[in-house]
């Protein structure tokens, strides 16, 4: 769950959209001649893009070593008339489900973990009449720890998108870069 948190700027050439998906589409557009392929797009920012208008982006792009696989979210915009426009909605559903997934991860390792705890308890102190409440507890740390990753990736994205003004500027070309030939 690599990912970054990137601004860039430049006059739009186009924008075209792929397919569209739950609540947005997936587009394709040219800034300063690069193209930014495998964005995720919310309707309203869809309809902001203007061709032919200098805009900063604000996106949230995954970094993976397989340039077919990576794929970005816009966050948010900037026209060149100076209106902000962000899809706040995507600063809390993120980490909203990922506070969900922390839930099934602890019920999961909960009781994945409970047998081979039982199991190590037993071999270790041997019979023991607290070993059951022993293994529970154990149970429940391991799936606190599984629970908190999730818990921990949640709160990284909800101050990554705390302020979009520091995000790290880059060139389009080089967020252009990381995408492969296929996508364009």
């Amino acid at each position: 769950m690599k990912f970054d948190c990137v601004k860039f700027a430049g006059k739009v050439d186009y924008v075209r959209s792929v397919s569209p998906i739950n609540g947005g589409h997936k587009i394709l557009v040219s800034i300063d001649g690069s193209v930014i392929p495998n964005l995720q797009v919310s309707n309203k920012l869809y309809e902001e893009l203007e061709a032919d208008e200098r805009v900063t982006l604000y996106g949230i792009f995954n970094r993976s070593k397989k340039k077919e696989k990576n794929h970005g979210v816009l966050y948010g915009l900037t026209t060149e008339r100076g209106e902000k426009t962000f899809d706040t909605q995507q600063r809390f559903k993120v980490p909203v489900a990922l506070a969900g997934f922390a839930v099934i991860a602890f019920c999961i390792m909960f009781v994945i973990g409970w047998v081979p705890s039982l199991f190590a308890l037993g071999l270790l102190f041997g019979p023991n009449p607290d070993v059951f409440s022993n293994a529970t507890v154990l149970a429940i740390v391991e799936g606190g720890l599984a629970a908190l990753f999730f818990l921990w990736r949640a709160q990284v994205m909800l101050s990554a998108t705390a302020d979009p003004e520091s995000w790290e500027s880059i060139e389009p070309a080089t967020l252009s870069s990381r995408f492969s030939k296929f996508h364009k």
